[in-house]
């Protein structure tokens, strides 16, 4: 799968600080010495804003960094400054959720918990469309929702490894008709039949077990970098990162700690909830 933007520019922000950090230079000898403002290398290094090409080339020999690193860094600031496929999309997502599929479309492994609702990646479209409804999401933004769900599917493609626990709550729940339901099912069981795709759930006589009242999802990287999270509450959405901890908070190591108990103690094969 091609870098996304937003991930490409957060990994050469990375780089770029460790950098300066391994020449011994603080932000401020940077600044100085290529006539910048302080607040431009804090920007760079922040990922919070695209880096030039010119400007990426001037630093990494700065920081001698060369040959084929130095090759890769490039091109992370060439991928940094292109436009995202979902960039069409910015009006009917939070800066969270933009984020959340940087992060879904470079992870190389996705853990998904669901509680009340078949995860985004796993819906038909009428599903969604039922749902988006039953939520009272405006006539005129919801078709859009739906695409964008749908377009996400693609990572399904992927060699991505994806793994799905549903509560058995978010197969009970009936969305939309009975058919739609039926259709849904189906939906499920095929894509648990992908090499690359398992789809679990948590029987009611599980009972009540760690951290099950809130979906959350969990992304891991190919140069194991970070370890993201992403919770997703009634009325908030929070990104947790395991290089970036919160005080008071929960890590993400944390909540792949719980969702592996989960996946090797109450959860079953989806197939199971139909027999």
């Amino acid at each position: 799968m091609a870098e996304n933007p937003m991930y490409s520019r957060q990994r050469l922000a990375r780089r770029l600080r460790k950098g300066r950090e391994g020449v011994g230079l603080t932000q401020q000898q940077v600044a100085e010495a290529f006539g910048w403002s302080p607040s431009k290398v804090i920007r760079l290094e922040g990922g919070t804003k695209p880096v030039s090409v010119p400007d990426t080339m001037v630093l990494l020999s700065k920081y001698e960094i060369a040959g084929e690193e130095a090759e890769q860094l490039i091109e992370l600031a060439k991928v940094a400054r292109q436009p995202s496929w979902y960039a069409s999309y910015r009006e009917i997502m939070s800066p969270e959720f933009e984020a959340y599929l940087a992060y879904e479309e470079s992870a190389s492994i996705i853990r998904d918990f669901a509680r009340n609702v078949v995860p985004g990646l796993l819906q038909t479209e009428e599903y969604a469309e039922a749902l988006f409804e039953a939520f009272g999401v405006p006539e005129e933004t919801r078709e859009m929702r739906v695409e964008l769900r749908l377009k996400r599917q693609k990572v399904l493609d992927t060699s991505t490894q994806l793994f799905f626990i549903l509560d058995e709550a978010a197969l009970r729940r009936q969305v939309g008709s009975e058919t739609t339901m039926g259709h849904q099912y189906e939906a499920l069981v095929m894509a648990n039949e992908r090499p690359n795709v398992t789809v679990l759930y948590v029987p009611f006589q599980a009972g009540i077990y760690p951290l099950f009242r809130s979906p959350y999802s969990i992304f891991e990287f190919p140069d194991g970098d970070d370890l993201v999270a992403y919770l997703e509450k009634p009325e908030t959405e929070e990104l947790l990162s395991e290089k970036t901890p919160k005080s008071g908070h929960l890590s993400p190591s944390d909540y792949l700690d719980s969702f592996w108990k989960l996946e090797h103690s109450l959860a079953l094969d989806v197939t199971q909830a139909f027999a």
